[in-house]
């Protein structure tokens, strides 16, 4: 079975690494994948490559030319199903798929949660409105994304995004590792508004804990970069940029994530399944973390993350906290499977 996806820019984020770990899975159950970006940006291109993906480029879905060249790579590769994944350009990059290969099923899987306002609102409704009906499947990566598409009259099936099989076996090293008096947060995920690192980085700040940061600081605002670089200058700043996170999560006390909202954040999921205790910012997106042990979920209140800071100082209460089995399969193989048992559906329906 010959699958297109279409993604926007590839870069080292959510999906593509899912892309990765499930390479092998992908192949196993005879899929022949090709996956195609928009723009001219794809950092990511060559570790997808270097996993046997084939990767194509076309420009912006949301002009004339990326409509044109998408139909005609659609029209080209022939693929027994299409696989839409951005949400940008949604009903354009739907109706040209639909325009070039009209008998072939078309699957959108929505990754974020989106509460859009004004005419961002609108527009999502007037897509919705005029590509849906071409949709043989939506998929929604968690209960929280589920849950809000339905305002949107959509009914999505629920695959749960999944992690790297290597996450699964830092659970057992951590349990092994000797127990640390220093501790130490980290933050894994480039600075944006909806990431909100701030409200963490403060907290952080006003604590006894040391930090590791893996991110792209890029969005980061003047505030985010000031106390990064003054915990550099104390000397507790462990580790900053752009890097694979599994190291860092080996020697954490606790993970944190105050992000405003997300899908099903894929940084968070590894660091669960590697027993990382985690902070979480009580928002859509992250309700699914609460079948986890050892997961404290609070408000964006800045003095409730100070505090929870403070009481992760504390070596008593961290050495009360005890690991235990991953409560949710957040597998490369059963994500695979359940996204195979999808596609075959759709071929196989009228």
């Amino acid at each position: 079975m010959k699958i297109v996806h279409l993604m926007g820019a590839l870069k080292p984020s959510g999906m593509e690494r899912m892309f990765v770990s499930a390479a092998e899975h992908f192949r196993d159950a005879g899929l022949d994948t090709l996956i195609v970006g928009q723009g001219t940006e794809h950092p990511f291109a060559p570790e997808l490559e270097s996993a046997g993906y084939q990767v194509a480029a076309v420009p912006s879905l949301r002009t004339a030319a990326g409509a044109k060249a998408w139909a005609t790579l659609l029209k080209s590769e022939k693929p027994d199903l299409i696989h839409i994944h951005t949400e940008g350009a949604f009903g354009l990059s739907t109706l040209a798929a639909k325009v070039a290969l009209p008998k072939t099923p078309i699957i959108r899987t929505i990754h974020s949660y989106f509460r859009p306002q004004g005419k961002a609102l609108l527009s999502r409704r007037a897509q919705a409105f005029v590509a849906d009906r071409f949709v043989k499947q939506f998929i929604a990566v968690s209960p929280d994304v589920q849950d809000n598409e339905r305002a949107f009259k959509r009914d999505p099936t629920l695959i749960l995004n999944w992690v790297e099989d290597r996450f699964f076996t830092l659970r057992d090293v951590r349990t092994n590792l000797p127990k640390s008096e220093a501790a130490a947060a980290v933050i894994v995920g480039n600075s944006s508004h909806i990431k909100n690192h701030a409200l963490a980085l403060r907290a952080v700040k006003a604590s006894s804990l040391d930090l590791y940061f893996h991110g792209d600081e890029t969005g980061a605002t003047a505030e985010e970069k000031a106390i990064l670089d003054g915990l550099q200058a104390a000397g507790r700043l462990r580790h900053r940029g752009v890097s694979d996170p599994a190291e860092s999560l080996l020697k954490a006390s606790v993970f944190l994530m105050p992000s405003r909202h997300e899908g099903m954040p894929i940084a968070l999921s590894e660091a669960l399944v590697a027993g990382v205790p985690a902070i979480v910012n009580h928002a859509p997106g992250m309700m699914w973390a609460k079948e986890f042990p050892n997961v404290m979920k609070i408000g964006a209140n800045q003095a409730e993350w100070n505090r929870a800071l403070e009481i992760f100082g504390l070596p008593d209460f961290r050495a009360q906290l005890q690991p235990a089995p991953a409560p949710l399969d957040l597998s490369a193989r059963r994500g695979v499977g359940e996204l195979v048992t999808a596609y075959r559906s759709a071929v196989a329906a009228p």
